[in-house]
């Protein structure tokens, strides 16, 4: 955000003003955060089966000067990275990198009570619900 400051003397008096907004604090959000991703339903196509996904796992949180990074550990204990940003209204876009090169995508927003969100995985076909909310740093 780009504020400025204008200020003139009329008549012995200083008069500033800012721009728009620019004295507005948007709240911050770093710091560590922790919850549960549990998969969200998805409609299959007759021919396919569904996938083996873990219905429900613990995630974890960073949010760092408006860097987030996600992470979890999937079912053969690999741990598994979102990283993105989180923007001035406190929406969060992060992306995973496939092994194939291909990227899965981590959208949400915050609010009072901490992060919901939603998360693709393999190929849309294990998406999960995630509910995060303010943890002690580890």
């Amino acid at each position: 955000m780009r504020a400025w400051l204008v200020a003139a003397s009329v008549g012995g008096v200083v008069v500033t003003m800012l721009a728009p907004g620019g004295n507005a604090q948007q709240p911050s959000r770093d710091g560590f955060y922790a919850g549960s991703m549990a998969q969200a339903a998805t409609p299959l196509p007759n021919a396919v089966s569904p996938p083996a996904c873990v219905y429900l796992r613990s995630v974890k949180m960073k949010v760092d000067h408006g860097g987030v990074t996600f992470w979890y550990t999937d079912w053969e204990g690999n741990t598994i990275h979102y990283r993105g940003k989180v923007d001035g209204a406190g929406n969060v876009l992060a992306w995973h990198t496939n092994g194939d090169g291909s990227k899965s995508a981590l959208t949400g927003q915050f609010g009072d009570a901490g992060f919901t969100g939603h998360m693709e995985r393999d190929q849309q076909l294990c998406p999960y619900d995630l509910t995060l909310t303010p943890a002690p740093a580890h």
